[in-house]
């Protein structure tokens, strides 16, 4: 795990976020959000085998993972992520109750187009995770 140090006014200052997305143009702007916001970007990986390899070097502090990556759903990066305590969200551009298994229906989702805010609100709790 990384030392975050404390800053009270930017909790998500410090944090390395995984980004799994396939959409290249999707993945960029997510980047750009995240450096944005003072984070280290792993990735961004466009599949769940890059999503993996990329764990397996190192353990980010949150995870924004697309469901369909290409024609994969990606739950079964989820079930590692979850197993290993990694938090994530999903971004989606899929409704309530579509296509979500059982064990991921509570898993806090963004929507696609996404809104810069709902991402900031992501990062600040995973501050203050981090942080506590």
């Amino acid at each position: 795990m990384f030392h975050h140090p404390v800053d009270s006014l930017n909790p998500a200052r410090g944090l390395h976020v995984l980004v799994v997305e396939d959409n290249l143009l999707i993945a960029e702007t997510i980047r750009d959000m995240l450096e944005d916001c003072g984070c280290a970007v792993l990735g961004p990986a466009p599949d769940i085998n890059q999503g993996l390899q990329l764990l397996n070097g190192e353990q980010p502090d949150g995870v924004l993972l697309d469901i369909n990556l290409g024609g994969t759903l990606s739950f079964p990066l989820a079930a590692t992520l979850q197993a290993q305590g990694v938090p994530f969200v999903f971004m989606t551009g899929y409704d309530e109750g579509t296509l979500f298994p059982v064990e991921f229906r509570a898993v806090r989702r963004i929507s696609k187009p996404f809104d810069a805010k709902d991402v900031a609100e992501v990062l600040e709790v995973w501050g203050r995770m981090t942080r506590a």
